[in-house]
């Protein structure tokens, strides 16, 4: 009698779940495919296709590698005193000898029995069918195999502790084996050493840039020029103090945004859900690799989140966020726990990156409040950037050190992103000064106390330009509610010369003239265009909302973008559409 016939229990597969674990990743691939074909409206088509693809490839070729599974009349596991028989090994047995340790992992919806097994043995394990044919990163590592105790037939614990029973009986006849022959050694291993999870090592620069992201949320509450509106900043502020912004990056030449966009957030649960991620990603991370090239991968993933996002979003994108860095360092513990892949952390490491990973890449659900979204390109330049930058830094790290060489580099990298960053404030202030002093800025964005002294201020600078500030100075007046403003309009169309334009304007609001009689003075294209314009906010001053919009639309149309009254139509018609 074989030795493996002396006890042996075999588990079959609960076909039940197996076919339901099929079918929704079926459903998964089908929904991404479908999504290709009927991308959002406000989405670039090509990044939809990508995502689809990727997702549809990925969540395909897993069911297919289960389904021979559900229509197999072999059993899931067989377990003996020789060892144990899996699927994913056909007609192979993986001895205890080989077993170097096991583990159960268990979390909501999944149980696993992970074993460890010698790289030796490990090799002369040969996969068939479909698997043989995929990346071992794919279907999983030869050194570490994982047993789906939640996919058989009966209590996990009971097969578990069977399981476990006949391990350690098959350990303890090997050590005794070993001592009766008096040839106890070391075996030979071909590992690298133990993680440094070290439980008082701190990841402190997980904390610092917890607090730096923190910080910079409040100054952009503290610093905004629109009100923030249920704590959250405005876009235009998003857009002042430093997030992406092609046009501003590509023909402005402000590309300083790629280095101050990844501080920033578009709201308190965007922060919070960013600072989550980033301390779990320390915890796992930080203390394996030492904080200079933790920084060092997340300010690099942070660049290329932000090249990516302006490269592939729509052009009138603005972005913002340390989602392209934090995922970017998800992306880096699953390229660096190759390095541990014979030991059990390496488990740990990537069941928590994947958990963040997946749902950060695949834009399913891309809604977010007030025309906000999910900035999914960014994910995928950083989570790019992240792996790159891990499986380069696995070549350069020997195996007898506990982190990473060339520290310096990392820190010199880190260094050069923070001063950039920092040296931003300058034009940020500049900008943020220049558009807080803007009067049309302050007229659009309801402060009509400043935008009236703004006019006034450039009013008396220009005596050729001086009449139409005038005129815009009296509306942001009478929007404001000063009482005295039809009287001080009455003083300055005294001023001007009362045969020439722009007086019927004045006129106009004056109600000395009709909006009919108004157009029938204009002289000229340009004349037509202003008599437009001011007759939309006559009427909208009177309440009549649709004829404005009407007289404003047909100004957008008609002034040259270099007329104040060209910005005048289409900030009024923006405002109308927001209402």
């Amino acid at each position: 009698m074989k030795p493996e016939e002396l006890s042996r229990s075999e588990y079959a597969y609960n076909k039940g779940k197996l076919l339901v674990v099929i079918l929704i990743m079926f459903s998964i691939a089908a929904g991404a495919v479908f999504l290709g074909f009927h991308p959002p409206k406000d989405k670039n088509p090509y990044v939809i296709w990508f995502f689809s693809l990727l997702a549809a490839w990925f969540f395909g070729l897993l069911p297919l590698l289960l389904v021979p599974r559900l229509f197999s009349r072999e059993p899931g596991m067989v377990i003996s005193t020789e060892g144990v028989r899996l699927p994913i090994f056909p007609d192979q047995i993986v001895r205890w000898s080989a077993v170097r340790s096991f583990q159960r992992l268990q979390s909501k919806g999944s149980d696993f029995i992970v074993l460890h097994l010698d790289p030796a043995a490990a090799e002369a394990l040969i996969r068939r069918g479909l698997a043989a044919k995929l990346p071992e990163w794919f279907v999983g590592s030869r050194l570490k195999v994982g047993i789906p105790l939640h996919m058989l037939r009966g209590r996990s614990n009971s097969i578990f502790n069977e399981f476990a029973e006949m391990a350690i009986e098959a350990f303890e006849a090997k050590w005794q084996a070993l001592q009766e022959a008096g040839s106890i050694a070391e075996e030979e291993e071909d590992e690298v050493p133990e993680p440094g999870f070290d439980g008082a090592r701190y990841p402190v620069f997980t904390y610092v840039l917890l607090a730096v992201l923190v910080a910079v949320y409040a100054g952009e509450l503290a610093f905004g020029v629109e009100v923030s509106k249920a704590g959250s900043p405005s876009i235009r502020t998003l857009l002042v103090l430093g997030g992406t912004f092609r046009p501003s990056i590509v023909e402005g030449g402000e590309w300083w945004r790629l280095f101050t966009a990844p501080f920033m957030h578009g709201g308190i649960v965007h922060l919070a859900s960013n600072c989550f991620c980033l301390w779990m990603a320390g915890m796992l991370f930080e203390r394996l690799i030492g904080w200079r090239w933790f920084a060092a991968i997340f300010f690099a993933s942070a660049l290329g989140g932000s090249i990516a996002s302006v490269w592939i979003n729509d052009v009138h994108t603005v972005g913002v966020g340390a989602s392209g860095g934090i995922v970017g360092l998800f992306a880096a513990v699953i390229a660096g726990s190759i390095r541990f892949r014979s030991t059990p952390v390496a488990s740990s490491l990537q069941v928590g990156a994947i958990q963040i990973l997946v749902p950060s890449l695949l834009p399913f659900l891309s809604a977010a409040k007030e025309g906000q979204t999910i900035d999914y390109a960014g994910h995928f330049g950083g989570a790019v950037t992240g792996a790159a930058l891990s499986l380069l830094l696995l070549t350069l790290w020997p195996r007898e050190r506990p982190t990473p060489r060339f520290g310096a580099a990392a820190i010199a990298f880190s260094a050069a992103f923070v001063l950039i960053a920092t040296g931003s404030l300058w034009p940020i202030t500049n900008m943020r000064q220049f558009y807080v002093n803007d009067p049309m800025t302050n007229y659009f964005g309801g402060r009509y106390e400043q935008a009236a002294t703004g006019f006034a201020v450039l009013a008396s600078q220009d005596p050729r330009t001086a009449p139409y500030y005038r005129l815009w100075r009296f509306m942001a007046r009478t929007r404001g509610g000063d009482l005295n403003a039809p009287a001080d309009l009455r003083a300055a169309a005294g001023e001007i010369d009362q045969a020439a334009w722009p007086y019927p304007i004045y006129r106009l609001f004056l109600h000395d003239l009709k909006p009919e009689e108004l157009t029938a003075k204009a002289a000229d294209s340009n004349q037509i265009c202003e008599a437009t314009f001011y007759v939309g906010e006559w009427y909208l001053f009177a309440g009549a909302t649709q004829e404005a919009r009407r007289r404003f639309e047909i100004a957008l149309a008609s002034c040259p973008t270099t007329f104040i009254e060209y910005d005048g139509a289409r900030g009024e018609l923006s405002k109308l559409d927001a209402k």
